[in-house]
């Protein structure tokens, strides 16, 4: 109940289920058990941290999937129930991330959703990559803060913000290769009007088309008819 009312509350938010399994660390402090439970934010952080920095634009990746999110150091889950299908097809509609293992896998976390579907950026690599971008083009336009706001400080503006953003497109921040779909950024005199300007603000608009990860594969299986179909159609 208590989780449920946080659903669609942020996009600055991520659940993860179940808790995770791991070698008793200290007797003393934690009885005589063989494992002992811990809650997984810890497990994640380290995980975002490293995908993150794995690569250039890791940031813009899930650290979700069998590849790239792998939690090392647990040997086990609270409950079984997160290995069936089934209930994880319970908790992920509502962006509930799941942690599991199949056969053969080690433990792995299989979602990134935000708690907020209806955001803007509503995954995790979205937000996420959105984060580092904003911060970055913030921290980029302190030499911008007390110049005279006229064209020519806007243009400077304008090839500041396209120049960093072309990067990030080279390092798959967008869902498109072509710069023209990838985002926009507008400094114009309609966004920035006389009492804009004498209200001592320079107005910057950013668009930007994020990448989507992929959260299910459909597979549909049909008998091949093609030779059959070419005979139909030479008879």
């Amino acid at each position: 109940k208590t989780t449920a009312t946080l659903l669609n509350r942020s996009e600055f938010a991520a659940i993860y289920w179940p808790k995770i399994k791991v070698v008793n660390p200290n007797t003393a402090v934690f009885g005589k058990a063989t494992t002992v439970l811990a809650d997984p934010s810890g497990f994640v952080a380290g995980l975002y941290a490293h995908t993150a920095g794995g690569k250039q634009g890791g940031v813009y990746t899930a650290p979700a999937g069998v590849e790239r999110g792998i939690l090392r150091g647990g040997v086990g889950l609270e409950t079984d129930e997160a290995f069936k299908e089934s209930a994880r097809d319970l908790v992920y509609p509502v962006r509930i991330n799941p942690i599991t293992a199949l056969p053969g896998t080690p433990i792995f976390i299989d979602g990134s959703r935000t708690l907020k579907g209806t955001s803007n950026f509503p995954s995790i690599p979205e937000r996420r990559g959105v984060i580092f971008i904003e911060q970055s083009i913030k921290d980029a336009m302190l030499f911008a803060k007390h110049t005279n706001n006229d064209q020519k400080l806007r243009r400077s503006v304008n090839r500041t913000v396209t120049s960093f953003l072309l990067r990030q497109l080279a390092d798959g921040a967008f869902a498109s290769s072509k710069p023209e779909e990838a985002f926009f950024v507008d400094t114009s005199d309609a966004l920035n009007t006389a009492s804009v300007i004498a209200s001592g603000i320079l107005k910057v608009r950013i668009g930007l088309a994020t990448n989507k990860p992929t959260e299910f594969i459909v597979l549909e299986f049909s008998q091949d008819t093609r030779r059959l179909d070419e005979e139909a159609a030479l008879a």
